[in-house]
């Protein structure tokens, strides 16, 4: 008689169980910090985030100063978004073939020649829309090349054990320079205006493109025999993350809350006026709120250390995100929905952390960059989010908008994990993937070559035939 399979409840738990065991110590934590090449990397990588979030607050404002429509400040971010679904899985595809500290190397130099333009032309008196549009459009694409590759690389230099403390180090830089980046965005314009803020801004990303320079090479990683296509390589990292239940949760659910969920950023202004009817300040610390709750979430996460144990936080991480929205898309009441969005913050740290962490442990060298580009495709779902929304809000209110697209998405990432089985059934071991089975014919080819180098006679003079 054969027996049952264990039942939801008793797989929640045990793999909840598992997430009580004593966390790393702090030295565990900084433990990546450790690696010089990691170390250089984690200060580029905030470099370009300050940068990134002060470029976000400085376009949107002199879009607005430009134009004065909030439709054409709306499209700066949509244009910032719109080629991730391209750049991110094809620049994935090719960092798997390519040198990966080039690749960030040469788009970060575009992205200082792009900055320096439109600085140059609002000093001039110059400056135009459509020059803030094609910027916030080249940046989307920079940052579909930048994110899987460093994320990548973050993972070559410190090795598929501390995949989760070099994240949540990265998560920690990326938090501070979410905080301190608009703050000195905002200060610039103040006192300089959009013409000193984006000479400010142009100089930022200068820094950031000089900080990769100390990033130390990493080993060389064997190619694969015979260099197949892009289209061969693209075809091959979907199959890879197919293979694989719990990548493919990963990015299924990461699909779903950047269509549901976090487009509601974009909306926060609305809710602000028309359902808690309070000023910019208010609104401001709404942002913030979500903020200081990814940032405390951050120092959660080291706790989660077993494959188990960062799938339920993944999407416990991912269900309460999108639960607290719910909830703070009924809440009339100002305090109340400031503690909503602290939730919100912290169950999204934890969908955003282990998202990178089990794609990344779960991924073998060669196969990382094309991994993280399929991440990337999913998050490039953000701009048909928002137009989604803005539809919905339109049609029904913002609040049954936000309320209504959280609702679906905690039904539907419900649906996910337990159909691919990411509350335990599927996340212990990995399955044999054609990149696996790939990467190992490239390294037995590149044994019998050495081989056949050792074993040549040594002519006379000394030197090898």
């Amino acid at each position: 008689m054969s027996s049952r399979p264990a039942s939801l409840g008793v797989r929640v738990a045990s793999a909840w169980t598992l997430t009580r065991r004593p966390g790393g110590t702090v030295h565990e934590a900084i433990a990546p910090l450790r690696d010089r090449g990691f170390r250089a990397l984690w200060l580029s990588t905030f470099a370009w985030n300050f940068a990134r979030w002060m470029e976000m607050t400085i376009t949107s404002w002199a879009a607005l100063q430009l134009t004065g429509s909030p439709w054409l400040v709306a499209l700066i971010g949509v244009a910032r978004t719109v080629a991730l679904p391209i750049s991110g899985p094809v620049t994935g595809a090719l960092s798997d073939r390519l040198d990966r500290l080039q690749m960030i190397r040469s788009s970060g130099w575009v992205n200082v020649a792009v900055m320096a333009g439109i600085a140059a032309s609002l000093v001039a008196g110059e400056g135009a829309y459509w020059q803030l549009f094609v910027g916030s459009l080249w940046l989307g694409a920079s940052w579909g090349i930048d994110w899987p590759v460093r994320r990548s690389l973050l993972a070559d230099f410190v090795g598929p054990d501390r995949v989760l403390p070099a994240i949540v180090l990265d998560n920690v830089a990326f938090n501070v320079a979410r905080v301190v980046g608009p703050l000195v965005a905002g200060s610039a314009l103040a006192v300089w205006g959009a013409p000193g803020a984006f000479v400010l801004l142009a100089s930022a990303f200068l820094v950031a493109s000089l900080s990769v320079l100390a990033v130390p090479a990493t080993p060389a990683r064997p190619a694969a025999p015979g260099r197949p296509s892009i289209m061969r390589d693209l075809r091959l990292g979907y199959e890879y993350v197919r293979a694989d239940p719990v990548v493919a949760g990963v990015i299924l659910v990461s699909l779903f809350m950047n269509v549901l969920v976090f487009p509601y950023q974009g909306m926060l202004s609305v809710v602000a006026d028309d359902i808690l009817h309070v000023g910019p300040v208010e609104l401001g610390a709404l942002g913030a709120a979500t903020g200081i709750g990814a940032a405390v979430g951050v120092f959660l996460q080291p706790m989660f250390r077993s494959t188990r144990a960062q799938g339920l936080a993944f999407i416990v991480g991912a269900l309460a995100g999108a639960a607290g929205l719910v909830a703070f898309s009924l809440s009339r009441a100002y305090p109340l929905s400031l503690a909503l969005l602290f939730f919100v913050g912290l169950g999204t740290s934890s969908f955003g952390t282990m998202q990178s962490s089990l794609v990344l442990s779960r991924s073998s060298p060669p196969m990382r960059g094309r991994a993280m580009g399929m991440v990337t495709l999913a998050i490039g779902s953000a701009p048909v989010g928002a137009l989604l929304l803005g539809a919905l809000a339109d049609r029904f209110g913002v609040a049954v908008a936000i309320g209504g697209s959280s609702l679906a998405c905690v039904v539907i990432v419900g649906a996910i994990a337990v159909r691919l089985g990411m509350f335990g059934r599927s996340l212990i071991g990995a399955p044999d993937r054609p990149g696996d089975r790939l990467e190992a014919t490239a390294v037995r080819a590149e044994a019998a070559h050495d081989s056949e180098i050792a074993a040549e006679p040594i002519t006379s003079t000394g030197g090898a035939r």
